[in-house]
């Protein structure tokens, strides 16, 4: 069993945050915090099979892992997490990610990366905002655009501060003064946009 993944598989009960919709998920995500997989599978598939992002992303990581492969499961990883990131869930949506970066289960493919990444940005994931960035800023699976990657370095520094401001001061002595602009802009767009979203689910 390799061992990265094996801890991607004992963490990712630390990132299940979405509210459990089904009684059946609940008791699911307690078989896979005890470890005991085969159990949290039979719990999960059947909310799984229904759409239940939550339940999709459980169990593409534990087949991710090998851990178990019960015979009720005709699906595999990629196809499970693939399905709960389409509904975005963050947290597929970055694992998605890192198989395209690295090869895993998927065939390597940076453009699916950044494709995956983008989505969790724009769900809000800060990680996935500095790798949105990165990539426009250095050619990593998309063309080089240093106003849409200062524009997610701008995002981004909201939560990282430092690290994301030094990363976006190195591509700003490329860009002109009106291309920065047109960043800074497009970036108060998007930020006034997510505070208006994040007031009318709090209301």
């Amino acid at each position: 069993m390799r061992k990265a993944l094996l801890v991607t598989a004992v963490l990712a009960a630390t990132w299940l945050s979405a509210p459990v919709t089904s009684a059946d998920v609940g008791r699911g995500v307690a078989f896979f915090e005890r470890g005991e997989f085969s159990k949290a599978v039979d719990e999960l598939l059947p909310d799984a099979r229904k759409g239940d992002p939550r339940a999709q992303y459980i169990i593409g990581i534990i087949l991710l892992n090998d851990i178990v492969a019960p015979p009720s499961v005709d699906r595999g990883a990629v196809y499970w997490i693939t399905l709960a990131g389409e509904q975005n869930y963050v947290q597929a949506q970055t694992e998605l990610a890192r198989m395209y970066r690295t090869g895993d289960h998927v065939e390597q493919d940076f453009s699916k990366m950044v494709q995956w990444h983008l989505r969790a940005a724009e769900e809000g994931d800060v990680g996935s905002q500095l790798f949105v960035a990165d990539a426009y800023a250095y050619g990593q699976g998309v063309e080089v655009d240093l106003v849409v990657a200062y524009m997610w370095y701008d995002i981004a520094l909201q939560y990282w501060g430092p690290l994301a401001v030094r990363a976006r001061d190195v591509i700003a002595e490329k860009m002109t003064v009106e291309q920065i602009v047109e960043a800074e802009r497009r970036a108060d767009h998007w930020l006034a946009e997510r505070e208006r979203e994040e007031t009318l689910q709090d209301g």
